[in-house]
């Protein structure tokens, strides 16, 4: 069963439950915070097009991704390199363009999941509602970063042709990139 994004404190709560609902709604006050949400949920939307629910860029990294980093595969590797061009395969899958165009618009998007008050956010979410800790997005994406790069500047088939457009809703079109 998927968990909801809602905090819900417990009738009779913890101590450290409550201090995780206060600072809930004080990061809840942030219009920073709440634009960098709202701006994930229209992109996970814009991924999954007609076939809601599926898999999105939070799960194509964890899925891809993650194993790489936790078999502490150096990014340089060619190893990695495959691995770069397997999340921007599926990553050009979920936004309907070529590698290109999701080589362009891959960077923001990894770094708006891996964004600090969003990791904290589910950090204070898991405290109200009493789920185990989540992991941190910022390894993975660290790395994933690095070995794109890396693979980039090695000569490494990734990428292609960049297509014309906005990378799933947001406005990553045309700035960044490795």
């Amino acid at each position: 069963m998927r968990r909801s994004m809602t905090p819900e404190l417990p009738d009779d709560p913890e101590p450290e439950q409550v201090d995780a609902w206060v600072e809930l709604a004080e990061l809840a006050m942030d219009d920073g915070f709440r634009g960098l949400l709202r701006r994930l949920v229209e992109e996970e939307a814009a991924e999954a097009g007609a076939g809601w629910p599926c898999p999105g860029l939070a799960a194509v990294v964890r899925e891809v991704a993650g194993p790489a980093v936790a078999a502490g595969i150096d990014p340089g590797s060619a190893a990695a390199a495959g691995v770069v061009e397997a999340v921007i395969d599926r990553y050009a899958g979920l936004v309907g363009g070529g590698s290109g165009f999701a080589l362009e618009c891959l960077p923001e998007r990894l770094r708006a999941l891996a964004d600090p008050r969003r990791e904290r956010y589910l950090e204070l979410l898991a405290i109200v509602n009493g789920w185990s800790a989540p992991e941190s997005w910022a390894p993975v994406v660290d790395w994933l970063e690095l070995a794109a790069r890396r693979s980039a500047t090695g000569g490494s088939a990734v990428g292609g042709s960049a297509v014309e457009g906005s990378c799933a809703g947001s406005s990553a079109a045309g700035r960044g990139g490795w």
